[in-house]
């Protein structure tokens, strides 16, 4: 089965240890898109078997630019219980000659187990994905390419519906929902301060938490289907502005939601 980081190419070099190379089909301004790198360190993370169960929380700071080219992470299991597990990881890379420290994560695993469920929010009113016409533009940076966004406007500054920007959304590479693709498609939200300023700007994620509600069950029902990803932003200033979204299956399941810290750049 094929995923959005086979460009990848994720090769285990030692206890803990991987070997990748960027992928120009997921290249931002800067570097990897974001989620991408969230998406291969949530596969390494996944590949040990001393991991417990499922994602259930990621936070990953992303420290400096990336270059085309080779990568290595590192992991490290900070603690394990019957029930739950934590990790850490590092990547970095070796531009003009030294190591340098990329992105780093905290990844938690844990068991689901039956409880009482209660859901206190609901899912935008919208039209559906099928109803909507996929949004493409010339000159798009390639990981946008590798996304199907469909939003009512059609255009890249969608309309805000109860204050939030409301993205339907596809990996074209995953043709099955799992964890590492809900973890791209975490940040994958159209930033809001483009709205606000009416145009886009650069724009890049200092600090990426993504919490994941959905258990395996509830993937498998995402399939290859749309994610509705509705994202607000709550205060700009200072050169950043903060990012909360909720992701939801076509059917209306809470699957993940999601908080970031962004640096933006304009002048005053």
């Amino acid at each position: 089965m094929s995923s959005l980081y086979d460009g990848a190419r994720i090769e285990r070099t030692g206890e803990r240890t991987f070997a990748a190379q960027t992928d120009p089909a997921y290249w931002n301004l800067i570097g990897p898109f974001g989620g991408w790198i969230a998406a291969v360190l949530v596969h390494c993370v996944l590949s040990e078997t001393a991991a417990v169960g499922a994602p259930l929380s990621l936070s990953l700071d992303f420290a400096g630019a990336m270059e085309p080219g080779p990568f290595a992470i590192g992991l490290r299991a900070l603690r394990r219980n019957r029930s739950t597990s934590f990790w850490s990881a590092e990547l970095t890379q070796i531009q003009k000659g030294a190591q340098v420290l990329c992105a780093f994560a905290t990844i938690v695993t844990a068991e689901r187990r039956p409880t009482p469920q209660f859901l206190e929010v609901a899912p935008p009113a919208v039209q559906r994905p099928e109803e909507l016409r996929r949004f493409e533009m010339p000159g798009a940076l390639p990981f946008l390419q590798r996304l199907d966004f469909r939003f009512a406007e059609g255009t890249i500054f969608p309309k805000l519906i109860d204050g939030a920007t409301v993205t339907w959304m596809r990996a074209l590479d995953a043709p099955a929902m799992d964890y590492e693709t809900l973890a791209a498609l975490c940040d994958a939200g159209i930033p809001q301060i483009f709205l606000r300023l009416k145009r886009r700007i650069p724009v890049s994620s200092v600090t990426l938490n993504a919490f994941f509600h959905a258990d395996r069950a509830e993937l498998d029902a995402a399939g290859n289907g749309f994610v509705l990803n509705a994202c607000r932003m709550r205060r700009a200033a200072h050169g950043y502005f903060d990012a909360s979204a909720q992701v939801w299956s076509e059917r209306g399941d809470l699957l993940a939601t999601t908080e970031q810290i962004v640096w933006f750049r304009e002048e005053p």
